[in-house]
Order: C-alpha cells, then structure tokens, then sequence
C-alpha cells in the first residue's frame, strides 16, 4: 500500500498545473457542488440502493472479521496467513470504502440543499472553497515527500529511548518524532507555499475572475462566511492587464506594481515560514540520545 501510494504521489508530481485545474472543475465544482446544490445526478431505485447497501454492510463486515484474524502480537513479524489476511483486508475495506461512496452519491434520499434556487447555482460553480481544494492536491505531493523524508530523518535511537522510558506510540509520535521532524515539514511547506501562490492556470478554471465587486470573506453564517464566491487573483490579474488589455502600454505601471505586490507577499511568507522553521531547529539541536 505504502509503495502503490508513492507511485501515485510521484505521478501527481509531473502533471501539469492546467489538468489539476480541469479535474477541481469537474469534480469539485460540478461534481460536489452540483451534488450539494441539487443532490446525486444518477439516483438508483429504492430497491436497489438498499441492495447495494446490504452487499456493503456484508463486505465491510467480512474485512472487519479478515482484520481481526490479521492482527499480531508487539512485535511478532507479518508473515504467512496473516500476510495475506492483512492484504485481503485492505483491499476489502477499498471496496467497502468505494462501494459506500457510490451509495451516497446515487442516493434517492437527497435532493440537494438549494435545489430551489436551481438553475442558479450557490456551490456548484467556481468559488473560493473549490479552488483551495485544488491548490492543496496541487502542493500535495511537495508536502507528503518533504514530510516522508522529514520522518525518515529522525533517528530510531530517539524512538527507542522513548520506549524504552515506558512512552507508548502515540506519545513517541507526538512528542519525539514530530516535534524534531517539523522543521523539515516546514521546508515542505515554503516549497508547497511558494509553487502555490505563483499558479494562475488551474485558478482560472475554479473561480478566478476578471472583476469581483466584493472580497470573498464575510462574516456572516447565513453567507456561508463568503466560501462560495467567484475572487479575484493577482496572477491573473497581471495576466489580464498585461495581455488582454486593449492598451496594454497604459497599463504597465500597474502591471510592475501588481507584479511587486505578489512578489513582497510571496517573500513575506517564505520569510516568515523560515524563521519559524529556524525557531524550531534551534530549539530541538542537540537533544539526541
């Protein structure tokens, strides 16, 4: 599982910005958005949605009984039957998984919470929330390969100390291994920080607007605190005044100072994510078993 995940990582790691953009469009916007306004587009008969939620109560039952049997002892190594038990389970727990997924996107129970305001969608379209989305699978595999290595870069001897001062698990985790792994997460993070703030592709698909009269915030729960809106961006912002506009020499000036603006902020928060990541190795040097 472990290794099939990293294959997947590695191959989310060379595909281009605009296919992230074209995949938030139609599974966030129209798919999850279009769900939440108006409910599944497929909806499956009574009957055999319940069938179908039977045949999945009995596979996750059948891997819940496959996992039991697939559990060792502290210490014991994994081999022979309960190998294969943990590999059976795993994959029936995929299919439970997938299976109740469908479920709930074909269910004839829902019919959205704004189909009354159909066809004028209120999250089935480019918003804030959807294109925050995209951007975090975008930087997905920028922050799991920094953290993998981060992890992998603290050493057993401080693992084996914590356990053998009576820390379970969890405890090593918390308060050994994360603690001196941060910095290293940090660094994913200003690289993540850095390739998302410089994308414009992707945003134009997802809710990036030419012109948005208010800011994509609010206060207000009955507004849903603005996660729905449309917003402006300022790549694409330079993209369309240095480009677009019909006297693209006038708008220069403010080409150079939209350029500076998202400059200044990008470097503001890598600075800011460095000192803290300075912070934290000043903090944990040294202490070593």
């Amino acid at each position: 599982m472990v290794s099939l995940v990293r294959i997947a990582i590695n191959n989310l790691a060379g595909v281009p910005s605009i296919v992230f953009g074209v995949f938030g469009l139609g599974f966030f916007c129209y798919g999850v958005g279009g769900f939440i306004d108006g409910g599944p587009t497929v909806v499956l008969p009574t009957v055999q949605w319940f069938l179908a939620l039977g045949a999945t109560a009995v596979v996750a039952f059948v891997a819940f009984l496959v996992t039991l049997n697939s559990v060792t002892r502290p210490g014991q190594p994994l081999v022979g039957r309960k190998r294969v038990f943990r590999a059976l389970a795993g994959l029936l727990w995929l299919v439970a998984s997938l299976a109740g997924l469908g479920l709930i996107a074909t269910t004839p129970f829902f019919d959205g919470f704004f189909e009354a305001r159909l066809p004028n969608p209120t999250f089935g379209k480019g918003a804030l929330i959807w294109a925050s989305f995209t951007l975090a699978l975008l930087t997905l595999p920028v922050v799991i390969v920094a953290t993998e290595e981060a992890l992998a870069a603290v050493p057993n001897s401080m693992r084996e100390g914590s356990y053998a001062c009576g820390a379970s698990k969890w405890q090593t985790i918390k308060r050994i291994v994360l603690p001196r792994a941060m910095p290293g997460i940090m660094t994913g993070m200003i690289l993540a920080m850095a390739r998302g703030a410089g994308e414009v592709a992707p945003l134009m698909l997802v809710g990036a607007v030419k012109l948005a009269p208010e800011l994509p915030v609010s206060a207000s729960p009955a507004e849903y605190f603005g996660v729905n809106r449309s917003f402006m961006h300022l790549g694409f912002h330079i993209y369309d005044l240095g480009f677009q506009s019909q006297n693209s020499e006038a708008a220069k000036p403010l080409v150079f100072t939209t350029t500076l603006l998202l400059v200044a902020i990008v470097a503001f928060l890598n600075v800011a994510a460095i000192l803290l990541r300075s912070r934290l190795k000043r903090k944990f040097v040294g202490i070593k078993f």
